[in-house]
């Protein structure tokens, strides 16, 4: 045996005869891949009672006969150990088993036998406990004991990306019975190719050709043996492209055994599909974009292209992929661009999972939860993962998940949430914009707002939460807002460094993992599934938040400024005829009588911006606006053009709108361009597929009570033997055959340019798309609709 150090990158556990062992999959300093196995984890679980000494319940659980499936379950030993629980120390009773399976019978157990019994940690997973044990952080330098062996020696650690292509109908999800993968395209650092199954003349050395679809499987099996990636990357492949591969690979009879254990990778079906591959982390990019980066991101449309293009500044080119089938069987001369278009997508998942990386590293820090799992979990999740992380350090119990009857019991809890200031509808000039910096969590510090200081006896009777009847310590300092504040110091200092010149990759990811996680608390108290619930800390938390901007509103009117839209912890000024620079002042000035680390900070200044209204009132709609910066480019909140279930030409009809509105300030040719859309769309000069609806699935298509054109089409699919579930893009067009939407809905294939439903279209799409803002410039629905080349004077301009 031999002392190592290594990073260890993928953790699991394996059972046997003589207990479990931990299997820690990773690289060493010089580039070496090893796996170090440990024997030798006892899973366990603490047990208290208000009722019975600590001897007197390992007595009595050390005696109890437990029964799991028919078979004996035997706690092995007991000890008596000091903990903490919400910052007050007790003696509990630490009980061991032999395998982790267990601990739910034996907690059962617990709870029958012992009068007033708590279990703690039994369902905290035994790889999380193991490393939270033996102080083992994932991606982070650890030492252990290994056997020397032949290794093959790696250059770096490799993250490989990939993409495929198969053969799908036009307009249809692709079927793994029926479609066959058609290409896959790798990239790496040192590695940049597509693969596919049929031959053609090209000169790109990027494309390698082989027989069949068996051999392209295999191709891939191979490259991923030679390569040996730490990290394989793909966009939606939880869900698509590995289950697909997996199928297909079944299909061909062949096992794709990429494992470094060489077996086949794991799917695992529940409310999400998760595909795990032993000893490769598996990342699908997109779970991690829509779940804990989407929030810094102004597309609301995750796709490929639309994430690419904000964070690289790059897209691929647009090609239509429905037409691949028909190339590959009677065109293959024309498979490069289809070939090219693969490459590009696996290019653009490795450069943003290169530039993502330091993020992921940072949380994989803060939470110590694995790559794999980090990158699947929303942030509820992640600031449950730190608070155990932080607490486990400061040797608290770790309350468990709530069960069943106190899940629903929470769900049906309800508490004010964050004030919202309506805007009047309108288009306004020279608007500045301020934020509470981390109002959520210096609220959490400033009023040290935590669970273990909620209505305590030494403070009873003192100032209460505005609006509330209980109150929190102001004598001694709560365990939740003691780490939220050392979140905030750690991250004003990392601030602090990089305003003073030493901006680095690591710091900017390192100040957005802390940023990210201390925001994430509030949400995280009112979670139902919390293991730290706490309904009074979230309403109280929502209270000082209505209180501070509300503040804020009432300065700003009194300075003669006038507010335009507030909303939890923003505020929109009109400076009408006031510099920036007053703003500024206001801005210093009431800074000076928040409590300390809580701010107002300056977040931009526009030029001009629109407001709509709600379909019910005359008050503009909450986040539904346009802003033109002072670059010219515009930031859209709420529109079509940045939500679902819209057609490609509604969307592009209301981008267009918000353009020649804020850019151009041109109410009669924005009325124009409009009326040339909808003229077109009678004609039917726009092609079908700028009127395909895509609508996903949020649920099994047998759930859904109403039954909308999308899950009309998915029950179609369905029957023609189509695999859909939750996730799923149903595209469909509204054709003008039928009573319902739902009736008239079509597959794209099944309908051309002379079936759309022209009226839906226009009355549908088109007007809910741009009636309102037209409404602000001073037209109307039926100046729209008239052939008449009619003017209004612009009333609503300001």
């Amino acid at each position: 045996m031999v002392k190592t150090e290594f990073y260890p990158l993928e953790i699991g556990y394996k059972s046997t005869e003589e207990g479990v062992y931990l299997q820690l999959y990773g690289r060493t300093k010089d580039g070496w891949q090893l796996c170090v196995q440990q024997a030798g984890f006892e899973p366990y679980l603490y047990v208290l009672s208000e009722k019975a000494s600590p001897e007197d319940v390992a007595n009595k659980i050390t005696a109890m006969e437990i029964m799991k499936n028919d078979a004996p379950v035997r706690i092995t030993r007991t000890e008596i150990v000091e903990k903490k629980y919400l910052g007050k120390k007790l003696r509990c009773v630490k009980a061991y088993t032999k395998y982790p399976g267990d601990l739910s019978a034996i907690r059962n157990a617990i709870y029958k036998t012992i009068d007033a019994a708590r279990v703690f940690e039994s369902d905290l997973g035994l790889v999380r406990k193991a490393l939270l044990d033996k102080a083992i952080t994932p991606m982070v330098l650890t030492e252990a004991e290994v056997e020397q062996n032949s290794t093959e020696l790696i250059e770096n650690p490799k993250i490989m990306a990939f993409d495929i292509e198969t053969h799908k109908p036009a307009g249809r999800p692709a079927n793994p019975e029926e479609n066959p993968v058609l290409m896959i395209s790798l990239t790496s650092d040192t590695l940049s190719k597509t693969i596919v199954s049929k031959k053609f003349d090209t000169s790109d050395e990027r494309i390698e050709f082989v027989e069949t679809e068996f051999e392209l499987l295999k191709r891939f099996e191979e490259i991923i043996s030679e390569q040996k990636p730490d990290i394989l990357v793909g966009y939606y492949s939880d869900s698509f492209d590995l289950p697909y591969l997996l199928r297909r690979a079944e299909k061909n009879h062949l096992r794709l055994d990429i494992g470094l254990d060489y077996s086949v990778p794991d799917i695992e079906r529940g409310s999400e599909t998760v595909t795990s591959i032993a000893g490769i982390v598996h990342i699908d990019l997109s779970k991690f974009i829509r779940k804990t980066i989407a929030a810094t991101l102004q597309t609301q449309n995750y796709g490929l292209n639309s994430v690419a293009k904000e964070i690289l500044s790059k897209t691929r080119e647009e090609l239509k992929t429905e037409e691949l089938a028909a190339v590959y069987d009677n065109s293959p001369q024309e498979l490069g661009k289809f070939c090219d278009y693969n490459l590009v997508g696996s290019d653009l998942i490795f450069q943003l999972t290169t530039n993502l990386m330091p993020n992921m590293i940072e949380l994989v820090k803060l939470t110590g939860v694995p790559l794999h799992e980090l990158t699947r979990m929303g942030f509820s999740q992640l600031a449950e993962n730190y608070l155990i992380n932080r607490l486990w350090e400061l040797n608290e119990l770790i309350p468990p998940s709530p069960q069943r009857a106190e899940m629903m019991k929470r769900r049906l809890e309800s508490y004010q949430g964050a004030f919202v200031y309506q805007p009047k509808p309108g288009m306004y000039s020279n608007i500045a914009v301020f934020d509470f910096r981390s109002l959520y969590p210096t609220i959490i510090t400033s009023h040290n707002i935590s669970p273990d200081t909620l209505n305590c006896e030494c403070c009873q009777g003192r100032t209460n939460v505005p609006g509330e009847k209980h109150w929190f310590c102001k004598n001694k300092k709560g365990i939740l807002s003691a780490v939220v504040d050392e979140l905030i110091s750690r991250r004003l200092r990392i601030k602090e460094m990089i305003k003073a010149g030493e901006s680095s990759p690591v710091l900017k990811a390192r100040e957005y993992a802390l940023k990210t996680i201390a925001n994430s608390i509030y949400g995280y108290l009112g979670f139902y599934l919390a293991r730290w619930y706490c309904r009074e800390c979230v309403q109280s938390i929502s209270s000082y938040g209505r209180y501070y901007i509300t503040s804020l509103i009432e300065k700003a009117n009194s300075e003669g400024y006038e507010v335009l839209y507030s909303d939890t912890d923003s505020v929109f000024l009109a400076l009408n005829t006031k510099p920036i620079d007053s703003a500024l002042n206001f801005m210093g000035l009431f800074n000076m009588g928040l409590p300390e680390q809580m701010e107002l900070e300056y977040h931009g200044f526009y030029p001009r911006g629109i407001f709509v209204s709600t379909k019910q009132g005359e008050y503009g709609a909450k986040k539904r606006y346009a802003l033109l910066t002072r670059e010219n480019s515009l930031i859209i909140k709420g529109f079509e053009t940045v939500r679902r279930n819209t057609s490609p030409i509604a969307r592009r009809t209301q981008q267009k709108l918000l353009e020649i509105t804020l850019k151009e300030n041109n109410p009669q040719k924005a009325l124009d361009y409009v009326k040339t859309i909808i003229a077109k769309i009678r004609e039917r000069k726009i092609p079908i597929e700028e009127m395909i609806i895509f609508t996903q699935l949020q649920k099994r298509v047998e759930e859904y009570e109403s039954i909308g054109p999308h899950v009309a089409i998915a029950k179609k699919l369905q029957e023609k033997g189509i695999q859909i579930g939750p996730g799923s893009m149903i595209g469909y067009v509204i054709c003008g055959i039928g009573e319902l939407v739902r009736d008239r809905a079509k597959l794209p294939e099944e309908c051309s340019s002379d079936d759309y439903d022209v009226d839906y279209y226009i009355n549908n799409q088109i007007i809910p798309s741009v009636e309102r803002i037209l409404e602000v410039i001073g037209y109307s629905k039926e100046d729209l609709l008239s052939d008449k080349d009619q003017k209004k004077l612009n009333r609503f301009f300001k």
